[in-house]
């Protein structure tokens, strides 16, 4: 096994150390910049408890890392982070690596609950727009750092703006990307388990409800199993209106008296139900126009427009102003399937797409 010294560009990536020459010890504990000394300064420590000890910067080469706190790391860009700041920061050195595991830290956060398969994907990533933003920060300049002489003031301020731009689609990049997982995950799992996350879900809001005086009404509780109702889910709503009766019973007052409509609530969501399944078996139409379509999707309960080509930022723009939003795993700008959907569709977003704002 490859032989890692402990040094100050990988000192906070250090979980256990080993002493070369005393391995005798045994593996410690290793906490980097866990000793304050005073302005600004922090010193590392080894061991725990009475067993512990200060461990002064120019002693880790006589350390060895044993284990490692991330499974992932930015190594490869530790020259690239101290450089970033070179013309930024009276400190580019300690900035740059402050940079490194703050990132680190952050990117293995993000791992942790991550499915294996869209492990590699996401490092590949979360690397390509790090480098990026490092890449357009190592542009940027301070006069403070440069000195004032000469020092070209429009050319900084668009180095800046650069800087800003590729660190805004560092994070709008992540964001999405995070979503994207999540999404992707939740249509993974066994109809078995979401239904019993939903339950457990809705529970524990029945829960809080019956517990709080203030949010104990009946009106309050019917509204929060009403919206499963709605949805059609009829299992959640059974086990809801059971849930409440076993409430009652234990009560000395009933929290809903059984002439309540929140105990038909499991018939509106059977129809309910009913209407979806129907709204399914449903032939999709479909609208045409210059560069495009319009798909009306039964099955999916979605108004959804195809586009060609990337459509322009005015239509874009218009989409967004009427709710529809962009879904890269259908290919289509859609929202839910209503009146109001068709009515927006018909009356805004048609007459632009085929060139005719009147």
């Amino acid at each position: 096994m490859k032989q890692t010294i402990l040094t100050e560009q990988n000192a906070h990536r250090a979980r256990t150390v080993r002493n070369i020459n005393n391995p005798e010890w045994g593996d410690k504990v290793f906490r980097h910049n866990a000793q304050p000394l005073g302005n600004g300064r922090y010193s590392s420590i080894v061991g725990n408890g009475c067993n512990s000890a200060v461990l002064p910067v120019c002693e880790y080469k006589l350390w060895e890392i044993v284990e490692f706190q991330y499974a992932v790391t930015l190594e490869e860009f530790d020259k690239s982070a101290r450089d970033a700041f070179r013309w930024t920061s009276f400190d580019p050195e300690g900035r740059g690596a402050r940079t490194i595991a703050q990132h680190e830290e952050t990117l293995n956060g993000d791992l942790e609950d991550m499915p294996e398969d869209e492990k590699e994907r996401y490092i590949a990533g979360y690397k390509n727009h790090f480098a990026a933003w490092l890449s357009a920060q190592s542009r940027c300049a301070s006069s403070a750092i440069t000195g004032g002489a000469g020092f070209n003031v429009r050319r900084a301020e668009k180095a800046n703006d650069s800087e800003r731009k590729r660190y805004d689609e560092f994070t709008e990049w992540r964001n999405r990307a995070l979503k994207a997982i999540a999404k992707r995950q939740e249509a993974s799992k066994p109809a078995e388990q979401v239904q019993e996350e939903a339950w457990n879900e809705l529970r524990r809001e029945l829960d809080f409800k019956l517990s709080h005086p203030h949010y104990m009404t009946a009106q309050s509780i019917y509204n929060v199993v009403a919206t499963r109702a709605a949805h059609g889910n009829v299992e959640i709503v059974e086990k809801a209106i059971a849930y409440v009766r076993e409430h009652n019973a234990a009560s000395a007052r009933p929290i809903i008296t059984e002439r309540h409509k929140f105990f038909k609530l499991a018939e509106i969501a059977a129809q309910n139900r009913a209407k979806q399944e129907e709204m399914a078996d449903r032939e999709n139409s479909e609208i045409t126009f210059p560069g495009g379509c319009v798909v009306q999707n039964w099955a999916e309960n979605r108004l959804q427009i195809i586009f060609d080509e990337k459509p322009t930022p005015d239509i874009i723009s218009e989409l967004k102003r009427h709710a529809f939003k962009w879904a890269p795993s259908k290919g289509a700008w859609q929202r839910q399937n209503t009146s109001n959907a068709v009515y927006a569709l018909q009356k805004f977003i048609l007459p632009l797409l085929k060139g005719n704002t009147k």
